[in-house]
């Protein structure tokens, strides 16, 4: 089989994730010719710069060779029964190009370390191995590989492009743009180079620069959906969200939007005050067949309940209970309920919310939002004091200190225990300083001042 048909499965083009594009090197360039060319090279060798082989080993190299071109697996198992530890490292080197060729990448490795081993100066063999190291995910082997390779004399632009890619997954954006930026001088047809450049950009916060290249790039090629997502990504780290809806909404147009862009359409829309076309947005999201994951539904009926669209919101729990109620694990049923109680309490049917918060609280003692909310209803039953226990526990919480503390005081308020207020706001004053906060304690002091004065 060729090897770029194994490049493919071994490396598949992903899929952008929302507007981030992605920056996984593609199918395109595995299967370039320069590539192939560079990876698959010739199996001669250089006398001048690469191990000799004797003239037996060079009948043997031609015999097996001519053999794999249509019985690869019997070729290799051949070469495998000639090899020995006295073989030149340029047969290590043969048999660990046919065992890349036919998928086996982690042996493919082994042999081309043996090989390295035997002659450390070679060069085909040290960036061959980087490819297999990156197609095996062993990013920092790929590049510390690759990068010796062209220490050794190479400079052909593939490898300057893979090890921009492994630079950038282990986020070391200048190194990366620098490889990539020699990556397209010397292959300036590889998009995976330029994408991986505007990755960089991104990865920096240099959106105007990004900006700038996408135009650029798209102005040559109005269909390359990495194009529209990484401008999309651009705009929105400027701050120019109608600019980013725009450039999402090409996509959705196109037919390229994934599910998960949709919900950030959603997302931009419900920034921007426009309601009904978040909800068509999200609505299509979940129309979709691709399904979305746990947190992005929840996400989306986290929004929908905070803008007061709780019939909707709540459809859109019941979906994620009839989706993924039998693969909750006990954070995401926490959550869950979290937000049905809400929806439950904002409509009314408190004892059902509050049946849900105290399942909450039994799970998770010290759930900051559950606890406040148990002592908001049992403030509104008028039983301060469990209210009081409820919202002394929530401001245990880190997350939720304040906010029970200055409720508290509220409740304390509205039952005339202005000095236990004044003491709870000041609590609230040592954590977290706020001029409303001085304001609301003046307008107590005022308050118990002028019922002194009263006769």
């Amino acid at each position: 089989m060729k090897a770029s048909y194994y490049l493919v499965l071994v490396f598949p083009c992903l899929c952008a994730v929302g507007f981030a594009p992605d920056p996984s090197l593609t199918k395109d360039f595995w299967n370039s010719p320069q590539f192939v060319s560079s990876f698959m090279g010739s199996y001669g060798f250089r006398s001048e710069i690469e191990p000799r082989i004797s003239k037996s080993e060079q009948f043997l190299l031609r015999e097996v060779v001519a053999k794999s071109e249509n019985q690869l697996k019997e070729a290799i198992v051949y070469l495998e029964s000639k090899i020995n530890a006295k073989s030149s490292a340029a047969i290590d080197f043969a048999l660990a190009t046919m065992y890349y060729q036919d998928g086996r990448l982690s042996i493919s490795a082994q042999t081309y370390e043996k090989a390295l081993r035997k002659f450390p100066s070679f060069l085909r063999a040290r960036k061959n191995l980087g490819f297999v190291y990156l197609s095996l995910g062993s990013l920092q082997k790929a590049g510390e590989s690759l990068a010796q390779a062209i220490s050794l004399g190479d400079s052909e632009g593939v490898t300057y492009v893979a090890l921009g890619y492994c630079h950038l997954s282990l986020g070391r954006f200048l190194a990366a743009e620098n490889a990539y930026r020699m990556g397209i001088l010397l292959f300036p047809e590889s998009k995976d180079a330029r994408n991986g450049l505007v990755n960089c950009l991104l990865s920096t916060g240099r959106y105007p620069e990004s900006l700038a290249l996408l135009d650029e790039l798209i102005e040559k090629d109005p269909e390359n959906d990495f194009c529209h997502y990484a401008r999309a990504s651009a705009l929105q780290g400027m701050d120019r969200e109608k600019d980013a809806l725009v450039a999402l909404e090409t996509l959705r147009r196109m037919g390229k939007l994934k599910t998960a862009g949709l919900v950030t359409i959603g997302d931009l829309y419900h920034n921007l005050g426009l309601y009904d076309l978040s909800l068509s947005r999200y609505q299509e999201a979940l129309d979709n067949k691709q399904k979305l994951s746990l947190s992005q539904y929840v996400r989306v009926a986290r929004i929908l309940i905070q803008r007061g669209s709780y019939e909707d919101g709540f459809a859109y729990l019941r979906k994620i209970e009839r989706a993924f109620g039998k693969t909750f694990s006990t954070e995401d049923r926490k959550e869950v309920l979290l937000l049905q109680a809400e929806v439950l309490k904002a409509t009314g049917k408190q004892s059902e919310a509050v049946k849900m918060l105290r399942q909450v609280v039994e799970f998770y003692p010290l759930e900051g939002k559950a606890l406040f909310l148990l002592g908001q209803h049992a403030w509104d039953e008028n039983d301060h004091a469990r209210a009081s226990l409820f919202f002394e526990r929530a401001a245990k919480v880190k997350e939720w200190q304040v906010r029970a503390l200055i409720e508290h005081a509220r409740m304390k308020v509205s039952v005339r225990e202005y000095d236990e207020s004044i003491r709870l706001l000041q609590e609230v004053q040592a954590i977290d300083p706020q001029p409303r906060i001085d304001r609301y304690m003046q307008s107590i002091q005022n308050l118990v001042l002028s019922s002194r004065i009263q006769p």
